[in-house]
């Protein structure tokens, strides 16, 4: 997904000019107290010809007021893992609900269409029944990710590639989600500058400046620039702070550690270091990898981090749950934390200044840095095998894809940068890192044979003998993948 610079290029050609189907409408759309959504005048001297062209090739026709009706997901929980990005009835003066209604109402007026939507917890029920009963009544269709799999391998879902004038080629559709959640040359399932929920639940660090200071610790973010952000690194790092601070003799909720290990922490810094459940191989066609004597390598450098009894975790205090966690990090006990970048939302009460960082590479030869993305929360974009108009559809779901980049991004990094407490440009940087290298794994996502959850599994139980247990779910994990992958090729 292109992100903050592809963003400011976005934000300067919509100030100027109109493309010939869809426009993005200017203006301050902030609410009293908010950063509009727009980018600084100054930056239209650095941006590159080239990409001030880059638009979406769509059709030289209107659509007679057709709808396009989105199903889209809601959680019940917790509203910040609900879709707020396809609808938004009226303006009320936040970031994200006036970017979405600014795009909305834009494309409806170019296109002459009306974009609506159902909103249901149980989202990938509903479209099971509605695909099965081919009662089109949606037109795209948007259950968290991992619920969609199974939808794609019932054969419910167009493979998105067929879908006229979407071309998912464009940098406002994310590539590594394209090129990840490919399979047998189709693809059912993707995301985009078009959502949000994907960078909401992309697995981070955040960390305490002041703490990095006073303890005279090297410079995170110089660090990740440099390559020098490595397993090893974070846990030399955190050791050095880790301390009885009460004297009593005893690691306990009360004294100051240096990292907390969230539960899905294990497996998040097994994929920033560069390891996965499955990937294609020279037949481009899906294989495991988990079990390679690299990934061996990998778990062991993982597990030896997280075991380690100078980090906060459950081995240690017994409770190293996000609301525990999240208290001590704002009381400063804690100067690294494992989250989800959404769990910024719990850092208000923080009276420091903190950042964002990538998760540690394996080692300073790694390639690049990854960040492992909490699918099962995330809505993704698929289309209904009976959808009754795939031009219309496609024609939206591009000018959508493309008008987000001057609406729903920006507001997403001022949110998430500004009105979230996170104020420095670095963080801004490390967040373009992030974006630009996260991981689907569709291993990870389908759970074959319980593959996808073993790393976690592992670490609750705290075993470090990945090789005896991968070699007892392996046979029913291939013979599950094997399935998965006859099902795909059957596929139209």
């Amino acid at each position: 997904m292109t992100k903050r610079h592809s963003v400011l290029c976005a934000c300067v050609l919509a100030a100027s000019m109109l493309l010939s189907a869809v426009s993005c409408a200017a203006g301050s759309n902030a609410g009293p107290d908010e950063t509009p959504v727009s980018a600084p005048e100054s930056d239209a001297a650095v941006v590159p010809e080239e990409e001030t062209q880059l638009h979406p090739e769509l059709p030289d026709k209107t659509f007679d007021g057709a709808e396009v009706m989105f199903l889209t997901s809601k959680h019940l929980g917790f509203d910040w893992y609900t879709s707020h990005e396809i609808y938004a009835e009226e303006m009320d003066g936040t970031l994200i609900n006036d970017a979405v209604f600014t795009r909305n109402a834009q494309i409806e007026k170019d296109l002459d269409i009306h974009i609506a939507q159902t909103q249901q917890p149980d989202c990938h029920q509903i479209a099971r029944k509605s695909i099965k009963s081919d009662e089109n009544v949606y037109d795209v269709v948007m259950p968290y990710i991992n619920s969609t799999i199974a939808l794609a391998t019932e054969g419910l879902l167009l493979d998105l590639n067929t879908l006229p004038w979407l071309d998912l080629t464009h940098p406002w559709w994310d590539q590594r989600a394209n090129e990840n959640m490919l399979i047998a040359d189709k693809l059912f399932i993707t995301t985009g500058d078009i959502a949000i929920l994907d960078n909401e639940c992309t697995m981070v660090m955040f960390f305490n400046k002041q703490m990095i200071a006073d303890y005279q610790l090297d410079n995170p973010y110089e660090l990740v620039r440099e390559k020098g952000w490595t397993l090893d690194k974070v846990r030399e790092m955190a050791s050095v702070v880790t301390a009885d601070a009460n004297g009593d003799g005893k690691m306990t909720h009360d004294d100051v550690w240096g990292l907390s290990i969230a539960g899905n922490a294990p497996i998040s810094m097994y994929f920033g270091a560069g390891e996965r459940i499955v990937d294609k191989n020279e037949e481009g066609t899906l294989s495991f990898v988990i079990g390679s004597p690299r990934s061996f390598d990998v778990f062991d450098k993982v597990t030896s981090l997280c075991y380690d009894d100078k980090m906060l975790s459950d081995h240690t205090t017994g409770d190293a749950g996000y609301n525990t966690v999240a208290k001590m990090f704002n009381a400063s006990q804690v100067m690294m934390v494992t989250f989800a970048l959404v769990d910024i939302n719990g850092m208000r009460e923080a009276e420091f200044e903190f950042g964002i960082l990538p998760y540690p590479l394996f080692d300073e030869n790694q390639p690049e840095y990854n960040n492992l993305i909490s699918t099962g929360l995330v809505s993704s974009v698929s289309v209904p095998v009976t959808c009754k108009d795939p031009e219309l559809v496609g024609v939206t779901l591009e000018a959508m894809a493309y008008a987000s980049l001057s609406t729903l991004t920006p507001a997403y990094y001022d949110n998430a940068l500004k009105t979230r407490y996170v104020r420095d440009e670095e963080s801004g940087d490390m967040l373009d890192i992030i974006f630009a290298t996260r991981v689907y794994d569709l291993g990870f996502i389908s759970d074959w044979g319980g593959a996808g959850s073993l790393v976690t599994n592992l670490y609750y139980s705290k075993s470090t003998d990945l090789a005896s247990s991968w070699q007892r779910i392996q046979k029913v994990a291939q013979k599950q993948l094997d399935k998965a992958l006859e099902s795909f090729a059957g596929l139209q």
